[in-house]
């Protein structure tokens, strides 16, 4: 259901400048929203990025938690000193314009252009993803559907991994530990020779939480080989294995406040994929891409509960540069997702369960076609595309998008869009519990949006965008069935601006607003804003600041509404060219605030650490 840039796409980003030190970020370089290698200039659709850099800089080490604010309108619920803490509580849910997180998810994770979610809940696993191994992470914000497929309804996040861009060996260690008894552990090679590459990254982080009887662990391990075959055709590999256990004794008081039972979990997921990209000059290029993910998922809360899922996907397109500044691309994906739950509550499947499941499948396959055409010296683009949605389980869909940018300056860009997204249910939505419903249609989406570019020279870039989204036949729980009933119109404003005044100084802030005519919509904030600093006062050192905040924020629909604001500080001390010195500090002024009922966030944590490169 996606658009695979695997290979391309990391050899594109690896030529492209590094985000947080770019002066015009109107020119950045992009591959999310389109299939090759374009500035924002020329894309017609709003694409954040959150670079090396500032990742780097961040004294957080879970993606989802870095840009959960960095990127207008995007909000990622959180339950605890590393995040996320697995999946239960309502932890890592992924809302960007108001839309997504509580069934399922409606903004599609990707990694390298591979989609990323569980089959059975079709949600992300959110601690899935550290910034070890990470180059920069794209947001296309608004519906990425006609590339993409369902789930990427309201949104895409693109997780763009390294790529060795020196030839020889380097490896990087790094080990920090800090309140909470919080540990973190991870190791990176990278080898490059001539026509081949590889990237190896492992690690493991622990916390005990802030709770008595509350532990989080964490073991990961990612790899990629690349491969160029010739001038024209290259080759590429990937697997990650992820384990986490985790004990939680929060969420059983969340129902029984006298609870004294402890959840344990144990979850293993794993991914693997081969790719095989290709070149000719200008006039064309593409890719194909086979991919297989699972998971292994063990609860018990406190009974027994097992479930398993697979997903198998090719996903293929080829590239037309039929004349100057045209481009045409034709895509085809197709998709497998099983899921099986054989015991639930401690009692294996028996026909007619509700909380159990026999082994389910859905097949997906989609063709897709795009075009985009520059007109007077790429100062007017325009851009178009369709995709025709085929499943063995849902009605035929006919998924468009349009827009286009208009440059009338080398500092200006106008951009128009408008693009329709669907979400297809989830096998839990169709088969589990008293209000599944095997009739459920496709959730759908309609969103229109102006935007509105501008730089004055190297020291300020800013960006302002007007939204108005409008979904019908979501899914909704009436008289104890799941119907296609919904609907709902959210509207909002997104600013983003960037400075670099002067050569040791890089600024950041965005901020967004968000009307919905849902009144009770729970994790997506009516205001949220950033501010970020990274400064260098003497070359060894640098400083990171960023303040985080929300206001008329409603966590449940039993609490009030919420407004707070978290300062947060990393510093970096360079000894050598071997040794790097960290030392960061969250939520400095203490904030108290909740984002899942029943997990308080901490007050002030401070973690300190060490990073060896050689």
């Amino acid at each position: 259901m996606t658009l695979s840039l695997t290979l391309l796409s990391a050899a594109m980003i690896a030529a492209a400048p590094d985000t947080a030190m770019v002066h015009d970020p109107i020119g950045e370089v992009v591959v999310t929203g389109t299939n090759e290698a374009v500035t924002k200039n020329l894309l017609p659709y709003t694409v954040s990025v959150i670079g090396h850099q500032q990742l780097e800089s961040s004294p957080d080490t879970k993606l989802l938690s870095i840009i959960s604010g960095q990127v207008p309108s995007l909000f990622v619920t959180q339950r605890g000193v590393l995040g996320f803490g697995v999946s239960t509580g309502g932890s890592g849910h992924i809302k960007l314009r108001g839309v997504g997180g509580d069934r399922a998810s409606a903004v599609l994770m990707m990694v390298d252009g591979q989609p990323q979610f569980a089959g059975i809940y079709s949600h992300q696993i959110s601690d899935f993803y550290s910034k070890e191994y990470v180059e920069c992470v794209e947001v296309l914000r608004g519906p990425g559907a006609v590339l993409y497929g369902s789930n990427a309804m309201a949104g895409v996040i693109n997780v763009i991994t390294k790529r060795p861009s020196h030839e020889g060996v380097h490896t990087s260690m790094s080990v920090r530990g800090g309140s909470y008894n919080t540990w973190q552990a991870a190791a990176t090679n990278t080898v490059k020779f001539g026509k081949f590459s590889s990237l190896i990254s492992g690690g493991y982080d622990h916390t005990d939480g802030t709770a008595e009887g509350f532990s989080f662990n964490q073991a990961y391990c990612y790899g990629k080989l690349n491969y160029e075959f010739s001038s024209h055709w290259q080759g590429a590999a990937d697997y990650t294995i992820t384990n986490f256990k985790g004990n939680d004794p929060l969420y059983p008081r969340i129902s029984d406040a006298e609870s004294t039972e402890i959840y344990h979990q144990s979850i293993t997921r794993g991914e693997a994929s081969v790719t095989a990209a290709n070149r000719y000059g200008t006039l064309t290029n593409g890719s194909v891409r086979a991919y297989y993910s699972y998971g292994n998922h063990f609860i018990d809360d406190p009974r027994h509960f097992h479930s398993t899922d697979d997903r198998f996907g090719i996903i293929a397109f080829q590239n037309i540069n039929p004349w100057a500044n045209g481009s045409w691309t034709i895509g085809f994906d197709f998709d497998r997702y099983t899921g099986r739950i054989p015991v639930s509550g401690g009692r294996p499947h028996a026909p007619g369960s509700l909380s159990t499941l026999e082994r389910k499948h859905i097949v997906e396959y989609s063709p897709y076609l795009t075009a985009s055409q520059g007109i007077w010296s790429n100062i007017l683009t325009l851009n178009a595309g369709v995709r025709v949605a085929m499943s063995d389980m849902f009605h035929t869909q006919w998924v468009p998008q349009a827009g286009f940018a208009v440059n009338p300056t080398s500092d200006l860009t106008i951009k128009a869009s408008m693009a329709k997204g669907y979400r297809n249910p989830s096998f839990r939505e169709l088969y589990l519990y008293r209000m599944a419903n095997p009739e459920l249609q496709p959730e759908q989406m309609v969103n229109y949006e102006v935007s509105v570019d501008k730089s004055f020279g190297s020291l300020f870039s800013a960006s302002v965008t007007g939204y108005f989204t409008r979904g019908s036949q979501m899914i909704q729980t009436v008289r104890a069935k799941n119907v296609n009933t919904g609907k709902f119109y959210n509207k909002g404003i997104e600013l983003t601006m960037f400075s670099h005044p002067v050569s040791n100084l890089t600024l950041r802030a965005s901020y967004s607003y968000l009307h919905s005519s849902l009144h009770l919509l729970t994790c997506a904030p009516r205001h949220q804003y950033y501010i970020g600093a990274d400064w260098t006062p003497v070359k060894p050192l640098q400083i990171s600041a960023d303040l985080k905040g929300v206001a008329r924020m409603l966590a449940d629909e039993d609490m009030p509404m919420q407004s707070y604001a978290t300062l947060n500080l990393n510093t970096t001390y360079t000894v050598n060219r071997f040794i790097a010195l960290t030392l960061s500090m969250e939520n400095i002024t203490c904030a108290r605030y909740t984002i899942v009922p029943g997990y308080e966030m901490p007050g002030i944590t401070a973690m300190g650490g060490i990073k060896v490169n050689f």
